[in-house]
């Protein structure tokens, strides 16, 4: 007899992940994360877009509006790691990546506001290294967060497959490959 898998629409997602906010231990299906990740990256990008066009103070509400973004979805990336199987250490890496990255684009804007060329080049540089760095890291993310969950594993019972993964039944028709 076939499992049956229960799914998870927008809401039930979203409730999901806003009752576990502060939770980093444990596991998140990927219909939790991602419906999450949407609902928090278009808003975030909704209000950055509003603050960027005030001018001076702007920069820095959108820093603050980013970097609340990346922290509010940080428990959930590790959650579905962990249901993927994999260790949350890079989401540590990411983390700390896209701080210096804003901290540093932010004292580049300042250094080229006063004009003080070599600050702003060295700080753009270092700037664009962390955020290759981040965005590197990022891809590696994505990679492992679209992976299904296994089968319980040492971070827990899995929250999509409770009984354990279905094995999938070979045709017996079908001959071998040689």
């Amino acid at each position: 007899m076939a499992q049956v898998v229960p799914q998870l629409d927008f809401m039930q997602a979203i409730k999901l992940a806003y009752s576990r906010l502060k939770e980093t231990t444990g596991r998140s299906r990927r219909s939790e994360f991602w419906w999450a990740i949407l609902a928090v990256g278009v808003g975030g990008a909704i209000v950055g877009l509003i603050l960027g066009v005030i001018p001076a103070i702007g920069i820095w509400l959108k820093s603050i509006v980013n970097i609340a973004v990346v922290l509010v979805t940080v428990p959930l990336m590790m959650r579905r790691l962990h249901d993927a199987g994999k260790s949350d250490g890079l989401v540590k890496a990411y983390v700390i990546l896209f701080i210096v990255t804003i901290l540093l684009g932010i004292i580049a804007y300042y250094a080229a506001r006063s004009l003080s060329l070599g600050l702003m080049s060295i700080t753009g540089v270092l700037s664009t290294i962390a955020g290759l760095g981040g965005l590197v890291v990022a891809i590696i993310l994505i990679v492992y967060c679209v992976q299904d969950s296994e089968g319980p594993n040492k971070y827990g019972p899995s929250p999509k497959y409770p009984e354990g993964k279905p094995e999938i039944p070979q045709n017996p028709q079908t001959p071998p490959q040689q």
